[in-house]
C-alpha cells in the first residue's frame, strides 16, 4: 500500500482482520483447504491490478525510478528525544501483531480445547479488528491521550492473556486479547502521531521509514525467536514470557510518556492517520506530494 499518510488508514488493519476470519472459515468448512485460499487470492489481486489499471494517476511523472526504491531513514534532530521514548510503544504494539499472526491460531487450540480453525482466525480477528475499531473511533483525541491509554489497555489484555493462558481460560484469553487489540490500535496511532507531528514536511517521510523500520523488526524478530524458542520449551512457557515481556515494555513506554515531556509540535504540520499497525509506510514519493500540495493550498 502507498499511501499519503492523510487517510481513515485503520482501515488496512481491518483488512488484516477479516481476511484472518474469511481464511480461517474457508480452511475449516469449504473445500480443497489448501488451494481455494490461494485461488481466491489470486482473484482478489487480479481484480486489484485491474482497479489500478483503471484509475487515474494522481502525481506526476519524474526520472529516478531507482533513486526512489532507494530507503530514506532519518529523524529529525527535534524528534529524537520523542522517537526514542515511542520506541518502546512501537516495539511492543507491532510485537504483539506478531505473537498473534505467529503463534495466534496454536493459543486459541491451547485455550479452546478445540481443533476447530476458525478459533486461530477469530483471535487475529479481535486483535487487529479491535484494534482497527478503536483508532478509527478514537481518532480525534489527542497523539498524547491515544498513546497513553493505548498502553493502559495493551498492559490489562497482556495482563488477562498471561492469566488466561497459564490458566487455559478460553473466556479471559478472548477478552484479554479483545482488550490488548483496541490499546494496539490506540497506542501505535499515539505513538505515530506525536513522533511525525516533530518533523518539518521535508523530514517526515525519513523519519516515517524510521518509524516503521522498527516496526517491521518488532513485528518479525520476536517473533522468529519465539517460534525458535516454542519447539525448545513448548508453546506454553514461550507465550507466558512473550507476554511478561510486552508487559515490560508496554510499563517502560507509559513511564516515558508520563515522567518525559514531548518536544513541540512543528506548527506548519497537521496529525495525520498512520496506515496502521502491521501494514505498510506511506511512501516517500506520495507523502512529499501531499505535503507539496499541502504548502500550495495552504488547507
Amino acid at each position: 500500500m502507498c499511501s499519503s499518510g492523510r487517510s481513515s488508514s485503520p482501515f488496512s488493519t481491518l483488512g488484516l482482520a477479516l481476511g484472518a476470519l474469511i481464511t480461517s472459515a474457508l480452511a475449516q468448512y469449504a473445500p480443497a483447504p489448501t488451494r481455494l485460499i490461494w485461488w481466491a487470492l489470486l482473484a482478489v489481486f487480479a481484480a486489484g491490478i485491474l482497479a489500478v489499471l483503471a484509475m487515474a494517476e494522481p502525481g506526476s511523472r519524474r526520472p529516478g525510478v531507482l533513486a526512489s526504491l532507494r530507503p530514506a531513514v532519518a529523524v529529525p534532530r527535534r524528534a529524537r528525544r520523542t522517537f526514542a521514548g515511542a520506541v518502546p510503544c512501537l516495539v511492543a504494539t507491532w510485537a504483539l501483531g506478531g505473537l498473534y499472526l505467529s503463534l495466534g491460531p496454536s493459543l486459541a487450540v491451547q485455550a479452546t480445547g478445540s481443533p476447530n480453525l476458525i478459533w486461530g482466525g477469530l483471535v487475529i480477528f479481535l486483535v487487529c479488528g479491535t484494534g482497527a475499531v478503536a483508532a478509527y473511533v478514537l481518532r480525534g483525541i489527542s497523539s498524547r491521550a491515544a498513546m497513553l491509554t493505548g498502553c493502559l489497555l495493551l498492559l490489562a489484555g497482556a495482563a488477562v492473556t498471561f492469566g488466561a493462558i497459564e490458566t487455559r481460560a478460553s473466556a479471559a484469553f478472548l477478552a484479554g486479547t479483545t482488550v490488548a487489540g483496541a490499546g494496539f490500535g490506540l497506542a501505535f496511532q499515539g505513538a505515530y502521531r506525536m513522533t511525525t507531528a516533530l518533523a518539518t514536511p521535508a523530514q517526515r517521510a525519513g523519519l516515517v521509514t524510521a518509524v516503521f523500520a522498527v516496526g517491521y523488526l518488532a513485528f518479525s524478530v520476536p517473533a522468529l525467536i519465539a517460534g525458535v524458542a516454542t519447539t525448545k520449551y513448548g508453546l506454553h512457557s514461550t507465550a507466558l514470557v512473550y507476554s511478561a515481556s510486552l508487559g515490560v515494555l508496554v510499563m517502560a513506554a507509559a513511564g516515558i510518556l508520563v515522567f518525559r515531556p514531548g518536544g513541540q509540535p512543528v506548527p506548519a504540520s497537521r496529525a495525520v492517520m498512520p496506515p496502521g499497525p502491521c501494514t505498510s509506510p506511506p511512501c516517500p514519493q506520495a507523502t512529499d506530494a501531499a505535503d507539496a500540495n499541502l504548502s500550495t493550498t495552504g488547507k
